[in-house]
């Protein structure tokens, strides 16, 4: 699978051979803050941890008190990854959006890389609840949005290099591409660190051309062996999103 052909030469290669992965993030909090227009709207907290042979990743993204007054959301997730391949092995998906209410719930088979998932919508002060299941298939496999983003992390960037894989939102599959473009710096907590810059090219399976906006994006990961995600920046229309690394704590 394209989404787990890569190299690591930066890890210990002793514990590489012992454990089949070359991967292996930090355990613990990232505190992130989404600035649109040079404003705070968004906070996230994703946490990272190992059970048994899996890693366990939840995520929680909520916007300010100030714009909860306008447009509330809070979108919760909580994603299970097999440590030995970095393939997922179940995902929950949480998102409220003013008064409406989705959960995603997803189990993936990993011998024919298909998901079945369950889906659930209800609002606020209404009692009918609506609910579907459906299947989706894929010749390479298909991942989670948190998967993916675990996965863009564990790659080993150089200029030049291009990584690619197969995303689901709902029930609509996209094929994502991941390009190194460059190299710069980014200060954390008072450190500057190097970091790749990457360049995503984000369209739906069955469209030929990537979306205007992801190609306006870039995504920096952290040129050690951490790799974490500090930053992401896009130009949706008006003005630009940014959402940065503020903090780090080990567990």
């Amino acid at each position: 699978m394209p989404i787990l052909a890569a190299e690591h030469p930066e890890q210990d290669d002793r514990e590489d051979a012992a454990t089949g992965t070359e991967f292996r993030p930090r355990m613990g909090e990232y505190h992130y803050e989404i600035q649109w227009a040079g404003s705070r709207v968004a906070t996230g907290i994703i946490t990272v941890q190992e059970e048994g042979d899996l890693y366990r990743l939840t995520a929680d993204q909520r916007t300010t008190k100030f714009i909860d007054r306008l447009y509330r959301v809070r979108y919760r997730g909580e994603t299970r990854i097999r440590a030995a391949d970095l393939s997922p092995s179940e995902s929950v998906l949480v998102q409220e959006v003013k008064k409406r209410k989705k959960v995603q719930t997803a189990t993936y088979d990993s011998e024919t890389g298909s998901v079945s998932v369950e889906e659930t919508r209800s609002r606020a002060k209404r009692a009918k609840v609506k609910k579907k299941t459906y299947e989706l298939r894929s010749d390479t496999g298909i991942v989670d949005v948190f998967t993916a983003i675990f996965l863009a992390r564990s790659f080993d960037w150089r200029v030049g290099e291009r990584h690619s894989f197969q995303v689901f939102i709902g029930e609509k599959q996209y094929v994502v591409t991941l390009d190194c473009v460059g190299k710069s710096t980014f200060e954390l907590q008072e450190d500057t660190i190097p970091v790749w810059v990457i360049r995503p090219g984000i369209r739906k399976t069955s469209a030929a051309e990537p979306s205007p906006v992801s190609q306006k994006t870039r995504v920096f990961i952290a040129a050690d062996e951490s790799k974490d995600v500090v930053k992401i920046e896009t130009e949706p229309g008006i003005g630009t999103v940014t959402l940065r690394l503020v903090k780090y704590r080990e567990p």
